[in-house]
């Protein structure tokens, strides 16, 4: 659209205030101290040269706004207002894109957008304390007496001196000064919305007036491209956005999904086994483990969220060396909105958010706060690798799983962070290899709070299988091949797989995550039965929590979003409960007994604590007799309750570790 420069503004005047009117009448009511005026609807509501006019003059549109919104006022008042001010959003469509016909990003804010209003995307990667900054200065003659108000510009860094008409200085009454909310947030052009996302991201320092305090986050922002010198010597500047409004999005990911693909989406969900195909093809580099891709894939499509109740189903990967777990992640942080990070690299505040000390553009150093991995995946899925390589930031983890937010407290900022975002770590066991007979806990360093938030736990072991190493064998050599040679990368399907004469590849997965995670299915009576059933015959036999009914329901939803059903049936029910099943088979089955025993999950199992207390008890019927308890009455006690020398060995170590029993000299023991 070209801008015409001789506007009358005279001719959108009564047109204004008749709209200001109508749509801002609860503003005027209520006498709201900031008015929010939608651009989009202005424009439609006829005001098309004037929106115009206001996106390249938006200081002359914006108080010629002001003069309108006054008489609006005045005309349902009968009065003036007194103290308000006027902001602008949501730009009509056609000045929302660049040449290219692309949504306008942190990119193309060049020097072709001076002095003009803009609107983009943002993830905020630092965000200052609020600070009261001059609005209106109130100057005093201390010659003739005569006083003046000014507006500031905080944007004119350098301090300038104001001179009476009498030609004296004038002086500066702060107590009569008015001032607003300052904060200053630097926004990274998010990644789903570059064309190259392997490219470096691209930042932008936005100024807030009258901010409410924004601390993390996606958002939109509405503002003008300003210029500042850096250089003294050269006439060289740097470009910020002095922002006219900041609205903080829900964090959820925008996908563009076509008509097109909306029909290919609903034309595959049709398959029954449709879960199964997305789920290989999410992660096409891994061979097998079925059973995990399509936990897996359910974790990205989500449960449906409910007040107090999470969506997110969180998932742990204990994987023995050289497996893939790294490879997976990566996979699923390719997904927009999520992210990937390891814990060997990371801190607590890098996963969670720092609080520093920093020098911004305007003013000297104050705090600021820099949102981590778990309040950058809000709304996402946070791939953690390498979890138990430091147990010190685990705690960090546990509260954003528990609570699904961050509390910060620290230098004058007091926030509460989002971080609503699904789980993925994955981590070595503590001897190399995965042992079954022993608990998840003892094998990795883990804390028990924290393990019994995750919904599936999956040991991926490496045993060896001479018909499984020879097809694992030839698959990796295939996938090398593969990149160099097209047929066999065809063949393989790594690219793209067509199956009903629509293309699967990864831009398709993604499309139909974000598709499926629209619907909100409802549990049928007969889901409810069947999850019942399986709770009440699960708790007798074998001791489960309602921690994993939980996670069942979460699952069973997101297998019927999965299927775009509007109801959860037994189909999506039985699913659910195979694969807690499955996850239960691989981590709570004791052989001996043949049942789960969910307490092996975190730490000592039934059998294993009726050992512990056995043991324990002759130790304190043998301390009846004697202080110390020799190591040779224990074993031969134990014998003749069935108890083998080598578990009396591993109990009486865990006791004096448990801190029921101590060891004042070797081979004795005394209870504590």
């Amino acid at each position: 659209m070209e801008f015409q420069e001789d506007v009358n503004l005279d001719d959108f005047k009564d047109y204004l205030i008749a709209y200001l009117r109508n749509a801002h009448q609860e503003d005027i009511v209520m006498d709201n101290e900031v008015v929010v005026v939608d651009l989009n609807n202005l424009y439609y509501y006829g005001l098309m040269e004037f929106v115009d006019y206001l996106i390249h003059n938006p200081q002359k549109g914006i108080d010629f706004i002001k003069e309108c919104y006054e008489s609006a006022y005045f005309t349902l008042k009968n009065e003036y207002p007194k103290n308000f001010i006027i902001s602008v959003k949501n730009l009509p469509k056609i000045f929302k894109t660049n040449k290219n016909g692309k949504l306008f990003t942190v990119e193309d804010i060049k020097s072709n957008t001076l002095g003009k209003i803009v609107e983009f995307e943002g993830i905020i990667v630092m965000a200052s304390k609020i600070r009261p900054i001059l609005k209106k200065a109130y100057y005093f003659c201390p010659k003739c007496g005569k006083s003046m108000i000014k507006e500031v510009d905080f944007l004119k860094i350098e301090e300038e001196k104001e001179y009476c008409e009498c030609k004296s200085e004038l002086n500066l009454i702060e107590e009569k000064s008015t001032y607003t909310d300052f904060q200053e947030i630097k926004v990274q052009q998010p990644l789903d919305l570059m064309d190259n996302p392997e490219e470096p991201p691209k930042y932008i320092t936005v100024f807030l007036e009258n901010s409410p305090g924004i601390y993390a986050g996606r958002v939109k922002i509405t503002g003008i491209p300003v210029k500042i010198k850096k250089s003294k010597k050269l006439p060289i500047y740097e470009i910020y956005v002095k922002a006219l409004h900041c609205e903080v999005l829900d964090g959820e990911v925008k996908v563009k999904i076509t008509r097109e693909d909306v029909k290919n989406i609903e034309k595959i969900a049709k398959r029954k086994d449709v879960v199964d195909i997305l789920a290989d093809r999410l992660i096409p580099e891994i061979k097998g483990h079925s059973a995990i891709k399509k936990a897996v894939f359910l974790q990205q499509i989500k449960g449906v969220k409910k007040p107090g109740k999470r969506a997110d189903i969180h998932i742990l990967l204990i994987t023995d060396p050289g497996i893939g777990k790294t490879v997976i992640l990566r996979k699923i942080a390719e997904i927009p909105g999520n992210l990937y990070g390891s814990v060997t690299t990371a801190t607590g505040v890098g996963l969670t958010a720092a609080v520093v000390r920093e020098k911004t553009e305007i003013g000297e150093d104050t705090w600021v706060i820099k949102p981590g991995l778990l309040v950058k995946a809000h709304k996402g899925t946070a791939c953690i690798d390498e979890l138990t390589v430091n147990k010190d930031l685990q705690s960090y983890v546990l509260e954003a799983m528990e609570s699904q937010t961050i509390h910060i407290s620290k230098g004058g900022i007091n926030a509460k962070l989002p971080a609503e975002c699904a789980i993925l770590a994955a981590c070595n066991p503590r001897w190399g290899r995965f042992n079954p007979e022993v608990s998840v806990a003892e094998q990795i360093n883990i804390p028990a709070p924290l393990l019994s938030r995750f919904d599936l736990i999956f040991p991926i072991r490496d045993e060896s299988d001479r018909d499984k190493d020879k097809d694992i064998a030839e698959y990796i050599i295939d996938l090398h091949r593969a990149y160099l040679d097209e047929k066999i990368n065809k063949k393989m399907g790594l690219d793209y797989l067509e199956i009903d004469g629509v293309k699967i590849d990864k831009e398709f997965i993604i499309k139909y995550i974000h598709y499926a995670r629209q619907k909100k299915p409802i549990i049928s009576e007969k889901a409810k039965e069947l999850f019942v059933k399986y709770y009440v015959e699960m708790r007798k036999r074998h001791q489960i929590t309602a921690r994993q009914l939980e996670a069942s329901i979460r699952i069973a939803e997101a297998h019927a979003k999965a299927k775009l059903k509007d109801v959860v049936d037994e189909e999506d029910a039985k699913e659910a409960i195979n694969i807690i099943t499955e996850c239960l088979k691989e981590i709570a089955y004791d052989p001996e007994t043949g049942t789960f025993d969910v307490d092996k999950i975190l730490g000592v199992s039934k059998k294993e604590r009726d050992k512990l207390t056995t043991v324990y008890e002759i130790i304190k019927e043998l301390s009846e007799k004697s202080e110390l308890v020799e190591h040779e009455d224990i074993v031969e006690e134990a014998k003749n309750k069935g108890i083998k020398e080598n578990e009396v060995e591993n109990i009486i170590k865990k006791l004096i570790k448990y801190g029921d029993i101590d060891e004042p000299k070797p081979g004795r023991y005394r209870l504590l």
